[in-house]
């Protein structure tokens, strides 16, 4: 008799799992969310910090841009309502809107030394009392003790036959348009219609105490009260605050509190000069801080030529 034999049914395949994925599995999910919400923080947080003041040097006043920081090719902006008493009536020239507008870089650190050496050459046949000299190679203006000279007729005094080389002036007409034609990007002014304008002037200024009006820098005025031509105002710092000087920093004064622009070297500081930007220089503490006011303006009847020596 034969062995007889046990079939056993086949054992069922597994079926196919239907339970929610592990948390393991989830991670990546998870991992992907949290760097999407820090992206956009990290970016909220730079465009927040591009267009806004950075921080508040005390209670009355914001920093629009600060010594230690570096204002990126694109330049940061704030904008003011146009001042109703001032509107520029010169076709082209008009600007797209009023206010501030700030950036490093347009000017080169081997360009700001250069500039520093044309004033001190032109400021070392003179100086004023107090602790403003001013040098304006357009008129040849250069305070002396508490008035002004001629810094041509100086130098002829003192036997230099050169005082400006064509390279100091070549130097000084390239910033001024580079300047110039960054103004005329940043407000979308039709190109020719700005025109240099007087006065235009290197300065130094110190601690001294003031020895004639034109030494109290530190009054708050709006540049279209003291020369009419004035449209758009232009400064280049040529030395840092906290590094070379101590106070003179520049303030746009709103009567809430002050927005603070902290000088730093190249720094180019540019703004339309109606009623819609008062503002002053902080006295200086310390040190001496350096710096050229290039005023533009849209009438071709207040515009100068460029400086020949």
């Amino acid at each position: 008799m034969g062995k007889s034999s046990t079939k056993r049914d086949p054992q069922p395949s597994a079926a196919p799992s239907t339970s929610s994925p592990t948390n393991n599995e989830s991670v990546p999910v998870v991992n992907s969310l949290g760097r999407i919400i820090v992206t956009f923080i990290i970016a909220a947080v730079a465009i927040y910090y591009r267009l806004q003041p950075i921080w508040r040097d005390d209670p009355n006043s914001m920093v629009l841009a600060a010594w230690n920081q570096t204002i990126g090719t694109s330049g940061r902006q704030q904008q003011q309502p146009c001042s109703p008493n001032h509107k520029i009536v010169f076709s082209g020239c008009e600007p797209a809107w009023c206010g501030r507008f700030l950036i490093d870089r347009l000017v080169t650190p081997a360009e700001v030394d250069h500039l520093i050496r044309i004033a001190e050459k032109g400021m070392a046949l003179g100086g004023g009392a107090g602790g403003a000299t001013i040098l304006d190679l357009h008129s040849g203006a250069l305070s002396v003790g508490t008035k002004f000279a001629n810094v041509r007729v100086l130098a002829e005094n003192n036997n230099i036959k050169e005082l400006f080389s064509y390279e100091d002036l070549k130097l000084y007409r390239t910033v001024k348009n580079r300047i110039q034609v960054e103004i005329e990007r940043i407000w979308k002014v039709k190109g020719g219609t700005l025109k240099l304008t007087k006065p235009t002037f290197f300065s130094r200024m110190t601690a001294k105490p003031p020895a004639t009006v034109h030494d109290e820098y530190w009054h708050v005025h709006t540049d279209t009260e003291q020369y009419d031509a004035f449209h758009y105002t232009a400064l280049l710092y040529l030395n840092t605050y906290q590094t070379h000087f101590k106070g003179g920093r520049f303030m746009f004064d709103t009567p809430n509190f002050n927005h603070t622009v902290h000088p730093r070297a190249g720094r180019v500081s540019v703004f339309t000069s109606g009623t819609e930007n008062p503002h002053h220089v902080e006295r200086v503490e310390e040190g001496v801080r350096y710096a050229i006011t290039i005023p533009f303006t849209c009438n071709p009847d207040y515009a100068i030529s460029d400086p020949e020596y």
